[in-house]
Order: C-alpha cells, then structure tokens, then sequence
C-alpha cells in the first residue's frame, strides 16, 4: 500500500470512530497546556475540534505514521490552517478490545514550518 492510501485509510478510520462512536464521543484531547491555550486562543469548543479533525484530508498530511514513545500505537501527524495560524495536530488511534478512540495529542499552534507531502 502506498502513502497516500495509508493516510487515507488511516483518516477514514478517524472519522469513522469520530462520527459512530462506541465511547461516547469517539475522540479525547489530551489536556496538554499548549493544546488548551491554542484552543481558548482560537475560541474553539469541543464541536469545533471535531470538525476540523473531521475535515482533515490528504493535504494536511505532514509525517507519520512512527511509533509513540509512550503508549503502544502510531502516531500521525497533520496541519490546518485556522483562523490564519498553522494548526499542529498529532492524533492516533487508541483500542482496547472492541472500543476505538482517537487520541488528540497535540492541537496546538505550529512552532515550526510543516511540510505538506501529499499536497
């Protein structure tokens, strides 16, 4: 499989478990400070960070996926620009048995240029 067929199976698994969840939002965002004051900054509510994560397509693709150092999974990471500042949004899927979530973990602004390969 190549990578624009990776990212892309791997965003409709995002937006499948975001927009069907079996827990009861399908996603959490980790409650990182940078990802908190980006939020605030931005004026965003849960719903708004939804439908960006629901809206991210192959050109937002920046890298991934890599292993997470922390917790078993790959991460993959995106960039949107909103509001006119680059969003950094690093995500993965989580399972555990029969429940599936998305863990935000980075929603924050960019502090460095991203490079958008499949763009």
């Amino acid at each position: 499989m190549n990578q624009p067929e990776r990212v892309r199976e791997f965003l409709e698994l995002v937006k499948q478990t975001i927009s069907n969840p079996v827990a009861e939002q399908g996603w959490v965002l980790v409650p990182r400070p940078q990802n908190k004051e980006c939020i605030l900054q931005l004026g965003f509510r849960y719903q708004d960070i939804k439908d960006t994560l629901l809206d991210l397509s192959l050109d937002n693709y920046c890298e991934g996926p890599f292993r997470d150092r922390d917790i078993p999974g790959d991460l993959w990471v995106f960039g949107k620009v909103l509001d006119g500042q680059t969003v950094y949004i690093k995500i993965k899927l989580a399972s555990l048995g029969q429940l599936r979530i998305v863990r935000i973990i980075s929603f924050h602004f960019a502090e460095y240029p991203l490079e958008y390969p499949l763009k």
